[in-house]
């Protein structure tokens, strides 16, 4: 036996391999070479060869519709392959017989996770996977006690699903993968409605779990996702454009940029500074923002410089006194001009009842309904005419339940919500209500049901009564402000052929398409590629230069620095702080840090102090340049 064949045969076999594997969604127009598929074609692959070791940690990167959630479902067995084949766990996936077999060992969490609730009771759904597999009664329950734990959702253990944030259900999908302990998890952006603290939660989790020798395949639009991988591939159209470590594939950022995707944030700012300033040229290009900041101040520390005065991390010297929810100045956005207004909203799920609604104010609360448990408390807020005002908090604080408020899909338990003046109980303005405010779901799949995108967007304009014109032109526009060309391939398209950031510009294009002056975006970054988040950002400032009046939930502190004007933070129900960006995260209340701010306080902790810290990473690079520049030309 010669030395190859001997090799061949004591190598470990992989835990994933395909080879040569196609896939075309059927009545979908297969990719064009040298065209992108976003807006032309179903997602696909075109003969992708791939294998994954037992064990590995692999992040799947790349541009909505280049494949990725296709990948996955193919390993899955969800799909079969059109062409090629497909092996998990030395199992071919072929037909619904093998396709059952790898399910057993292998687990998949969905980028939606409402596709995968099956029951009203949060510990029931987490127990679901391991009844099927015929697991022990005791050890279910000690399985789903474990993997409740894991993702922090313990005390939700008899809540109804449908009554969680959008975060909180993402997190109870985690754990019933997790109960049925798999020898291989598949994630589709299981991050990409959680906050900072659940999204460490879920790399803690990966972590812990490849620890325990599980291969994991993450599908994801996060960078710090990607460098925890043991490898990252980048998918592009179907094809696999790169494939190696991270700091292999970060170390080509024009590449990634053309790919649709970008650099971690400490990259991306050592590239810029190193393009603005020849001071600053040769800087480790790395994701490490600790290595970043020692290399910085280093080049800092070498010129002739004068210090900046010190200061307290955190603390502005335009704004030493940041605004809280008790605060006068908390109030002070509160004006006759305000296009929404929330006036001691209270509310309980387990007093939401359609009986509760009727023409006029919604009934005071008696004695009994102020022991329910309460979803909202007292919360009371403006947000002024014109501006862009972000709602943010740990995931299950009530801001997909203050929104839905705000937009009339629920009433108040106690205070009132008025809209352009108009109270959202009031049902005999209703109609008027309606025009007034248009609402971007963070799940755009509920918004979505006609038979093709076309009149998915045209459904709201036609009940407007527009002429059939009208309703055409307001389609294309709205699809083009959204980045999707309104090309005939697209417009006769199923919606829910669509990959996940795709479904959600449509959706958003369906609400632009009415034109209201008022619009609530939930989550409007979640599920979008980094050209998508660039577009959306530009799609926003548009809007609000335009005068349309923004009231955003996010999870994304670059996105609150960069966009809003104002900041309301909820913690357990209640408002926590209310004011500008600087106000707000000077404070410290709010559920996590934009990346430039937490530079800058690292800069400051390796003596580099800037007269005032900034928010975005534009400003960051300005404010080191110029405080180089100053110390260079005394």
């Amino acid at each position: 036996m010669d030395m190859q064949t001997d090799t061949a045969q004591t190598a470990p076999r992989p835990a994933i391999a395909l080879r040569n594997v196609c896939f075309s969604y059927p009545g979908a127009p297969a990719p064009e070479e040298g065209t992108a598929c976003v807006g032309n074609c179903a997602e696909a692959l075109a003969g992708v060869t791939l294998t994954i070791a037992p064990g590995e940690h692999v992040c799947v990167l790349g541009a909505n519709g280049s494949g990725k959630s296709t990948l996955i479902q193919l390993i899955n067995g969800l799909l079969t392959p059109t062409e090629g084949t497909v092996e998990v766990l030395g199992q071919p996936v072929t037909n619904a017989h093998d396709a059952a077999a790898v399910r057993r060992r292998c687990a998949m969490v969905f980028q939606r996770p409402e596709d995968q609730m099956v029951t009203s009771i949060v510990a029931d759904d987490v127990a679901f996977g391991p009844e099927n597999l015929g697991v022990p009664a005791a050890e279910i329950a000690d399985r789903v006690d474990r993997a409740l734990a894991a993702v922090r959702m313990s005390a939700y253990a008899q809540a109804d699903p449908t009554d969680l944030s959008g975060g909180q259900r993402q997190r109870v999908a985690i754990a019933g993968a997790l109960a049925m302990e798999p020898e291989i998890l598949l994630l589709d952006e299981p991050g990409a409605f959680l906050d900072d603290a659940g999204k460490q939660d879920v790399r803690r989790i990966i972590e812990d779990l490849r620890g325990q020798g599980i291969t994991i395949v993450h599908v994801t639009h996060d960078m710090e996702d990607a460098l925890a991988a043991d490898r990252v591939v980048v998918l592009d159209r179907g094809l696999i454009a790169r494939n190696g470590t991270p700091a292999e594939v970060f170390a080509e950022g024009g590449t990634l940029r053309h790919l649709g995707l970008e650099l971690p944030f400490a990259a991306a700012l050592a590239e810029e500074l190193g393009r603005r300033s020849p001071v600053f040229a040769g800087l480790p290009h790395t994701a490490d923002t600790e290595e970043l900041a020692r290399a910085v101040a280093e080049r800092m520390h070498a010129s002739p410089r004068q210090n900046a005065a010190p200061e307290q991390p955190g603390a502005s010297p335009r704004n030493s006194a940041p605004a809280t929810a008790g605060s006068p100045a908390a109030g002070s956005n509160a004006t006759d001009a305000a296009a929404v207004r929330l006036s001691h909203v209270s509310f309980s799920y387990a007093a939401d009842r359609p009986t509760r609604r009727r023409r006029g104010l919604i009934r005071r609360r008696d004695a009994a309904q102020a022991e329910l448990p309460l979803a909202l408390s007292d919360v009371s807020f403006a947000v002024p005419t014109g501006s862009l005002t972000a709602l943010i908090g740990r995931t299950g604080a009530g801001k997909s339940t203050t929104v839905e408020l705000v937009c009339a899909l629920k009433y108040p338990l106690t205070g009132s919500v008025a809209v352009g003046g108009i109270d959202t109980a009031d049902r005999a303005r209703r109609r008027l209500l309606r025009a007034q405010i248009g609402y971007a779901s963070q799940f755009p799949a509920r918004q979505l049901f006609a038979e093709t995108v076309f009149d998915d967007v045209a459904f709201g304009p036609r009940n407007l009564g527009l002429t059939e014109d009208e309703v055409r032109a307001r389609v294309h526009d709205a699809l083009a402000l959204v980045g999707l060309e309104p090309a005939p391939a697209l417009l006769a398209r199923s919606p829910f052929t669509l990959s996940g950031g795709q479904q959600r510009s449509v959706a958003l294009a369906g609400v632009l398409a009415l034109k209201t002056p008022v619009l609530v975006l939930d989550e409007p970054m979640a599920g979008l590629d980094p050209r998508g988040q660039a577009r959306m950002r530009v799609l926003i400032e548009r809007l609000r230069a335009h005068g349309t009046t923004l009231l955003m939930v996010t999870h994304n502190m670059d996105d609150v620095a960069e966009l809003a004007d104002r900041v309301v933070v909820l913690e357990g129900g209640r408002v926590v702080a209310n004011g500008t960006p600087r106000e707000v995260f000077s404070s410290g209340a709010a559920p996590g840090t934009p990346a430039a701010l937490a530079l800058s306080r690292t800069l400051a902790a390796h003596g580099v102090r800037l007269p005032e810290y900034p928010l975005t990473g534009t400003d960051l690079a300005r404010a080191l340049i110029e405080e180089m520049d100053r110390g260079t030309s005394r």
